[in-house]
């Protein structure tokens, strides 16, 4: 009977597509892992990967032995799921991973009352730029993460569980020009004019973070040139700076309460299709998350779906009508 004692090895070169950058993330030498590649496909008697081509492609029996390993390892995550279940006396490892700026928000609204009812769990959390969510699942870091997601940035390796759709709101100084004119606006029941935007300083995220990369799309398919100010990866940092008065900027609205305490700032919902995103939990497939992990999943979802109810309940946000884009 064929035993592979080191699935990771073949499942880490299935991903790198390459033997040299998977034996990096493995910590092997190439040449051991060509030889552990070459006495796998001998003692299958067939060929698992095209090396012809570059980067490395799966053969029709490469592709059946990535399933069975990865049919495997779900299997035996779900039974040593299934099996803490049954011990109440085993602590459950959750591992969380969140940007910085939306786990300070998110922690400490729902961590005391999941502690609480879990009293067995403990809960790690890995708060990284968004731009490095990703990786913490890809390399088991992360049980999951919570961000905002683009459908055609995430590959076939993920499982995307979507909460909800979150808008993008313009946050501006409500003594600034471009906050009156906006107000002028919107109590008037007229569309916005975008024109105003190229003349006022524009705090932009970076392009490397989804909600940076939808409102830079947003911005060049309305043909909007912003005299930009300042590029930031932190959502806080462009709020006290827009606070500050040096410009306005956009953010998720499930990450305005604080602004919304202020009085010297104003949102706007300009109305725009295409200043939605997606607010998704993102796991790897093939995975099953343990029942802590799955019970923290809920107790997420649960939180978010009611801010996003209660932000259009309020009615703190100037809101434009939709708009066709």
């Amino acid at each position: 009977m064929f035993v592979n004692r080191n699935p990771e090895y073949f499942l880490t070169i299935v991903r790198e597509k390459n033997i040299s950058r998977a034996a990096e993330k493995l910590f092997v030498s190439q040449s051991s892992l060509s030889q552990h590649l070459a006495k796998l496909e001998a003692q299958m008697q067939t060929r698992l990967l095209d090396r012809s081509r570059n980067p490395l492609e799966l053969t029709p029996a490469g592709k059946l032995y990535q399933n069975y390993l990865e049919s495997s390892l779900y299997l035996n995550q779900r039974f040593q799921a299934s099996l803490s279940t049954l011990n109440e006396d085993r602590f459950q490892t959750v591992n969380l991973g969140l940007g910085t700026w939306r786990g300070s928000l998110l922690i400490p609204e729902i961590l005391p009352d999941f502690l609480e009812r879990n009293d067995r769990a403990i809960v790690n959390l890995q708060e990284f730029p968004v731009s490095e969510l990703l990786p913490l699942v890809q390399n088991g870091t992360a049980d999951f993460v919570v961000m905002n997601t683009n459908a055609d940035l995430i590959r076939d390796a993920f499982v995307l569980e979507t909460i909800g759709f979150e808008r993008i709101l313009l946050a501006a100084r409500r003594d600034l020009p471009l906050a009156k004119a906006l107000l002028d606006a919107s109590l008037a029941g007229r569309h916005p004019d975008l024109g105003a935007l190229s003349s006022s300083r524009f705090i932009s995220l970076n392009s490397r973070l989804t909600v940076g990369n939808a409102v830079e799309n947003f911005l060049e398919a309305h043909r909007i040139a912003v005299p930009r100010t300042l590029t930031t990866t932190n959502n806080e940092t462009a709020l006290q700076l827009t606070a500050a008065g040096l410009g306005y900027c956009f953010v998720v609205e499930t990450g305005v309460r604080e602004t919304l305490q202020n009085s010297g700032l104003v949102l706007f919902d300009l109305g725009f299709p295409d200043l939605t995103i997606p607010l998704s939990i993102v796991y790897r497939k093939n995975t099953y998350p343990s029942a802590a992990a799955r019970e923290l999943m809920e107790a997420i979802r649960s939180y978010y779906k009611n801010l996003l109810e209660k932000n259009r309940e309020e009615e703190r946000i100037y809101t434009f009508n939709r708009m066709q884009s």
